[in-house]
């Protein structure tokens, strides 16, 4: 019995153009039984993270607290309103949950799509997610290590000698998850900027050519990112940005497409 061809005409057994290798193909019901089954999996990781989260709130809610600590040594959140603690208890939950499930759910989603794609676009979206979860972890470890003690320590000794510290805990939780994740985000340029130029949309000289326009986006970018108007946050976010973006071109110019030499006439 000879075995029929896919639809698109390739032979089962071979690799048609999204890289698929033989087999019955799948239907529409096959794919949404397996979406169905995907975001099963990734809610019910996403429940036990935050049912963890809750169990450790207060934990996590010292670590929020211990760069302001650092700085001042007897600083403490306070609550003025009923209804404060359990929205903190509830909001580091949620966000924490989904920080801990996030591995677990980005697999699910890849498992999903890459089945379906062709081998270039795999070369792209694979590095590309590593690289961005990578970029993204360390501009969150920079944004609690280094920008959240400096911007605090300035901002929770400002007149110290006539104001006293008395900050809400809503407002404190706010401001470290704000500065923490949109850190994090900007810290995502160097990839940008690599699958752009991958994808040929911008060349590596083009970006080093733009770089004066550079400087005044990335320090409206630490503007918009930071959520105090003091210069001393905004610099410390914006000058690792210029040297991120300039890191982005080198990584540009590693992986965009090589123009195709140009030859004259023949003689």
């Amino acid at each position: 019995m000879v075995a029929e061809p896919l639809r698109d005409g390739t032979p089962v057994g071979a690799s048609n153009e999204s890289g698929y290798t033989g087999g019955p193909e799948m239907t529409l019901l096959d794919h949404l039984k397996e979406l169905r089954y995907r975001v099963m999996v990734s809610g019910l990781a996403v429940l036990v993270g935050v049912i963890v989260c809750f169990y450790f709130w207060e934990t996590i809610l010292g670590w929020m607290v211990a760069p302001a600590r650092d700085r001042v040594a007897d600083f403490r959140v306070s609550s003025f309103s009923p209804t404060d603690r359990i929205g903190i208890i509830v909001k580091i939950g949620l966000y924490g949950g989904v920080i801990l499930a996030s591995p677990v759910v980005i697999y699910q989603l890849l498992a999903f799509i890459v089945p379906g794609l062709t081998p270039k676009e795999r070369r792209i979206l694979l590095p590309g997610i590593v690289g961005g979860a990578f970029f993204l972890l360390a501009g969150m470890a920079f944004a609690y290590w280094v920008v959240l003690p400096a911007s605090l320590g300035f901002l929770l000794e400002l007149g110290s000698d006539e104001i006293d510290n008395v900050i809400g805990i809503k407002q404190y939780v706010d401001f470290v998850t704000r500065i923490i994740f949109w850190v994090g985000v900007a810290f995502e340029l160097p990839m940008v900027l690599a699958v752009a130029a991958r994808l040929g949309l911008v060349r590596a000289r083009r970006l080093l050519g733009f770089w004066r326009y550079a400087v005044v986006i990335v320090f409206l970018i630490a503007a918009v990112v930071t959520p105090t108007p003091d210069p001393i946050t905004q610099t410390f976010v914006a000058v690792p940005l210029l040297g991120l973006y300039f890191i982005g071109i080198v990584m540009a110019w590693a992986v965009q497409p090589k123009r195709p030499k140009v030859t004259g006439p023949a003689p």
